[in-house]
């Protein structure tokens, strides 16, 4: 959370032990008095990190809740109770994640915007410094970056002390105010993959499936308890996730339907059923029936992302027992992994990535003209690489993982920015 900083001498240990202790004392009265935030604030794990340059206030890394005891032992009670729910509510909106291509920063600027309107209208005190304005209600984090980079475009630069695009005067009294350039602004949405951040997380911290079903259930748990604007608020900021995650489940969905699913017949039975003793009719394959997803596993694709998809074909599979075969390539061929339509082999929930060179994407349309001709190909990539210079026979589709190439660059196939 953007917020002033206090140049003081560091905390010994019998201090922080005291700033432990109010921090536990403002997670029970906050679980008390905003009953919406209690299985969350209770349920995410809240970690001190004393002198620690990358987060010098407090963070979150979309999972724990970083704080600077130093910091922390100048803010009153009510202030740290507001601190702690806006790093929450950071977790439960999933904004780390939804960052994408724009601009950290000024992400994270969009985010704190739309986040403390909500607990201002919740009876919240924030600390002094943070970022609000009743300029942005209504809107969502996505909107109110639009608006932020469309006013730093069209604004000269202001000199020094006089606030940021979207900042304003206090001119109503209503608190809504924020104080100016601040050293830290921008600065509390970690990413957990950072070398700084990894030592301090749980060991038995959540895989990105398992972390988006907690924040599922702790979403369904506040959603139960709050009522008017509040909800309305914190429904439109769940459902701008919601609209960034579903988008390529959905049209990868419907682009394998639309090519594999034939008519409904009794053989083969759905695997998806058998282990139940019950055998229900599966798709018949009017088509070949195979699948060829391809991997990109040069070094800068994200695997958890990689493994989100991987989710998604093994759920289709289950319904769709189709031939399957997995590449992995980066500048060449890494390794090939097959799955007959009946082997009950089970695709791995987690990648053993192979690879990590340069990325050329002939060799696996080469592969697939050789072994597999006429196969659907799906290609996870981030898009940046060599392309054919001929289109395949093979129906493509692309699976663009983030940050990604422009999908202009494609010269064949469909595109699917996840």
């Amino acid at each position: 959370m953007a917020t002033s900083s206090r140049a003081e001498a560091p905390l010994g240990a019998e201090q922080r032990a005291l700033v432990a202790q109010r921090v536990l004392r403002a997670r029970v009265r906050l679980a008390l008095a905003q009953p919406f935030l209690a299985t969350s604030v209770m349920r995410l794990p809240v970690r001190e990190v004393a002198g620690m340059a990358w987060c010098p206030t407090a963070a979150t890394d979309g999972y724990h809740i970083f704080y600077n005891p130093d910091w922390m032992a100048g803010l009153n009670d009510a202030e740290l109770r507001g601190l702690l729910a806006h790093e929450v509510l950071h977790v439960l909106f999933d904004h780390a994640d939804r960052r994408h291509q724009r601009d950290p920063k000024g992400w994270n600027i969009a985010c704190d915007f739309a986040i403390n309107l909500l607990l201002i209208g919740q009876g919240f005190r924030l600390p002094a410094g943070g970022l609000m304005t009743r300029e942005f209600a209504g809107m969502t984090a996505e909107q109110i970056y639009g608006e932020l980079q469309a006013k730093a475009k069209a604004q000269p630069k202001r000199p020094p002390g006089k606030g940021a695009a979207g900042q304003r005067d206090d001119e109503d009294g209503d608190g809504l105010a924020d104080a100016g350039a601040l050293p830290n602004i921008g600065a509390d949405l970690l990413d957990a993959d950072d070398p700084h951040v990894r030592p301090m997380r749980s060991p038995d911290a959540p895989d990105a499936e398992k972390l988006d079903e907690l924040r599922r259930e702790l979403r369904e748990d506040a959603t139960a308890r709050l009522q008017g604007q509040g909800a309305a608020r914190f429904k439109q900021e769940c459902d701008a996730d919601d609209a960034h995650r579903i988008d390529w489940r959905a049209l990868l969905r419907a682009w394998l339907n639309d090519r594999i699913k034939g008519d409904w017949t009794s053989y083969p039975f759905s695997k998806k059923h058998i282990h139940r003793g019950l055998f229900m009719p599966s798709a018949s394959m009017a088509v070949p029936g195979h699948v060829v997803f391809a991997i990109d596993t040069s070094g800068s694709m994200d695997t958890d992302t990689l493994g989100k998809i991987v989710g998604e074909l093994r759920a289709f599979r289950e319904t769709f027992p189709c031939q399957l075969t997995v590449l992995q390539a980066d500048a060449d061929i890494q390794e090939v992994t097959r799955f007959d339509a009946m082997d009950g082999t089970e695709i791995p929930t987690r990648l053993r990535v192979v690879g990590r060179g340069g990325t050329d994407f002939r060799p696996v349309f080469e592969w697939v003209q050789r072994e597999a001709e006429g196969a659907i190909v799906l290609y996870a990539t981030d898009g940046f690489g060599t392309f054919p210079q001929t289109p395949p026979s093979s129906p493509v589709i692309w699976l663009f993982t983030p940050p990604h190439a422009s999908p202009e660059r494609v010269p064949f196939g469909a595109v699917v920015c996840t």
